[in-house]
């Protein structure tokens, strides 16, 4: 017996089985010879309900033996809404019992010939009412070179869908369900275990729940800008939709492996990172609401905040994080030194407790506030360092009353020494100014900065100007902070209008500073990249007034009386190192002071000229311990490597350094007219002081 409707059947109320098979039904009933069997077919072109239809769909039920009842069920064609493609070439052979109008199949076998997750051969069992209610299980699915297990329930347009997968490659799952996501040509790998519910109406999807666990995760994009190696996580999402939203709890945790995203790096080895999240996503708006977040790292920091994402772009429309170290190294490693490479601070061990609320607006930074205690800051090079910082820090893009007030115990800047300073600024928008004078201990005296004011902070162009006073800097100090000859004395002077753009750092008129007697006035300064590892300083310096007993006392070179002038044209430092310079230094005209010079002095001259001392001390002048002088000249110029020697032009082709008066006379007259620079440094380290050797 067959019947074949010539059109499609919507099902509905009415089920096939009672429209096509309601005999066969009255014959289970009837007593029948055990031997005796009976087939019944039915084929139908099209087969559809709610969300789902079959194409060219084949029904035989057979009676064979007492009560035992077999369908056969082949179709071309199986399409739902759910499903991300066609399956095709099915066969379902089960054996049916019929119980409280249910027809219930517990050992039957379905073979599909193609689907979106390749052939399958499937072990099934199931229930079926009608078209409407039905329930499938199936197991061993071949998904993704491992195996699902599925439980499917239909009950009148609603769906429960469970899933439970065992041995799941990454690499294929993410070609099946993700390859839109995935940058081309990446690389993915990986094995997952997954437990997944999900359910719905009809074609919409209303409640997922899914736990996914992944070993031996790695990832690798083309640029090598995102990378992970040897990764093991766990992923818990619960989600319910709620009109057109989705909403629900996410929790991520990395128990191990090593992941790069330029130009973070995070190894997690015993304790692991975690990331929880209450999120609510709006597909009309493609928007991400993270309403409640917290990200822990362990031995590093742990945040809090909140969120709103453009899906479509990956730009953070807004954000509010609230994040807290104990471990201000180990934060400053993770995430702050990536983002200063090239910078001053991109190698800086650092220590102390750091609180911090962050805001974020259309991708940029809006607004800081940051609570300090205890934090040191160390330059591994030996540039700079801080010490026990304390207090606040307050930064907004927009107008507001905050200030900030930091303390700080001490710190180094260029191996020079400072003690406590509290600085009291203003920062918003672009700038940031100080509110008062701050009084910077150091080298026994005190550098008064009287005003900052920087701006330009937001458009990568930064730009400032200060001014300060230098007070009662102490010779001694600073010749030792610089590994110098000793000196004694004072430093005084004022320090103009410093401005700071482009890199480069200028003054406008000159820096006057009051030494040995007299003054020495720097113009022209310009120092390229001073915040760089590699400063480049340019400056012209006028000596006027100086006295040569205080400047000869002060570096143990021997006594020498009388007035000194001079000039450095075209001075140039590299890393504070001199690469050129055309230096002068005499007697001025018309000086009236006395003019001695001791044998000390002279032989060091002598060296310095020479290469070699006067030998003084071994002839009979060896009893003068003083000697007069009419002038004293020198002239050096650097340039390179070599240095270009010169005085007061001798007539046999040398030059006077020292031109002598009265008796007994001593001219101290100098041959060599270059030297190299390295020379000429040893020279000067070799004089003897004291009886002490200069290193």
């Amino acid at each position: 017996m067959e019947f074949t409707p010539g059109n499609t059947i919507s099902m509905g109320k009415y089920h096939i089985l009672y429209l096509g098979f309601g005999g066969l039904i009255l014959l289970l009933t009837l007593p029948l010879r055990t031997d005796a069997e009976l087939w019944m077919g039915l084929s139908i072109e099209r087969l559809s309900a709610s969300g789902w239809a079959m194409q060219d769909i084949k029904i035989d039920l057979g009676l064979a033996g007492a009560a035992q009842l077999t369908v056969q069920l082949t179709a071309a064609s199986f399409k739902h809404d759910a499903l991300p493609g066609g399956v095709e070439g099915i066969r379902l052979d089960c054996p049916l019992q019929l119980k409280q109008q249910t027809y219930q199949c517990s050992d039957g076998r379905l073979s599909i010939a193609k689907s979106p997750y390749g052939p399958q051969e499937l072990k099934v069992s199931g229930e079926f009412v009608d078209s409407e209610h039905l329930t499938i299980n199936a197991h061993g699915v071949k998904l993704a070179q491992g195996e699902i297990d599925v439980e499917l329930e239909l009950n009148q347009g609603r769906w429960d869908l469970a899933l439970q997968g065992e041995r799941l490659k990454l690499q294929r799952l993410g070609r099946l369900f993700a390859a839109h996501l995935l940058p081309k040509d990446s690389d993915l790998s990986g094995e997952a275990k997954m437990v997944a519910q999900l359910s719905g109406f009809k074609a919409d999807p209303e409640r997922l729940d899914l736990t996914l666990q992944v070993a031996k995760f790695a990832y690798a994009d083309v640029e090598g800008l995102r990378v992970a190696e040897d990764g093991e996580f766990r992923l818990d999402l619960k989600a319910q939709r709620k009109g057109s939203d989705w909403r629900g709890d996410t929790r991520l945790s990395l128990s191990n492996g090593q992941f790069y995203s330029d130009p973070f790096y995070v190894e997690v080895t015993k304790e692991p990172l975690s990331v929880e999240c209450q999120c609510q996503w709006r597909p009309s708006a493609d928007l991400l609401l993270i309403h409640a977040a917290k990200v822990v790292v362990p031995q590093v920091m742990q945040s809090q905040g909140s969120a709103r994402v453009d899906m479509s772009t990956g730009e953070i429309l807004s954000a509010e994080i609230d994040l807290h170290s104990d471990r201000a190294g180990s934060l400053y490693n993770l995430f702050l030194q990536p983002m200063l490479i090239g910078s001053l601070a991109d190698d800086v061990e650092a220590s102390g407790t750091l609180h911090t609320q962050i805001g974020l607006k259309n991708g940029q930074l809006q607004g800081v506030r940051a609570t300090l205690e205890d934090i040191n800051l160390d330059d591994r090079q030996g540039l700079f360092a801080l010490y026990g910082m304390n207090g606040r820090l307050a930064w907004n893009r927009e107008s507001h009353p905050d200030r900030s007030h930091i303390s700080i115990q001490g710190g180094q800047l260029y191996r020079i020494d400072f003690g406590p300073v509290d600085i009291h600024a203003h920062a918003q928008q672009g700038e940031v100014r100080l509110e008062q004078p701050v009084d910077l201990p150091l080298l026994h005296g005190t550098l008064q900065i009287d005003q900052l004011h920087s701006q330009g902070l937001l458009i990568d162009a930064p730009q400032w100007t200060t001014s300060a006073q230098v007070k009662d800097i102490s010779l001694q100090a600073l010749a030792e902070a610089f590994d110098w000859p000793p000196m004694e004395g004072k430093l005084h002077g004022s320090i103009p209008n410093v401005h700071y753009q482009q890199k480069r750092m200028g003054m406008d008129g000159e820096l006057v500073i009051d030494v040995f007697g007299g003054t020495i006035r720097m113009g022209k300064l310009l120092i390229e990249e001073p915040l760089g590892r590699v400063p480049e300083l340019f400056a012209e310096l006028q000596l006027s007034g100086l006295d040569l007993a205080q400047i000869t006392q002060t570096f143990s070179f021997g006594h020498i009386q009388g007035g000194l002038e001079g000039e450095i044209a075209d001075l140039h430092l590299a890393s504070w190192e001199p690469i050129a310079f055309n230096a002068r230094f005499n007697t001025p005209d018309n000086d009236q002071t006395p003019h001695r010079i001791s044998q000390r002095a002279v032989d060091n001259l002598t060296s310095l000229g020479n290469g070699v001392g006067s030998g003084l001390s071994s002839t009979f002048l060896g009893i003068f311990k003083e000697f007069r002088y009419n002038r004293i000249e020198l002239r050096a110029k650097l340039d390179g490597n070599t240095a270009e020697l010169g005085g007061m032009d001798h007539t046999d082709g040398g030059y006077y350094l020292v031109k002598g008066s009265g008796l007994p006379r001593i001219d101290v007259i100098a041959r060599n007219r270059q030297v190299a620079w390295k020379t000429l440094l040893e020279r000067l380290k070799n004089i003897r002081v004291e009886g002490m050797e200069m290193r």
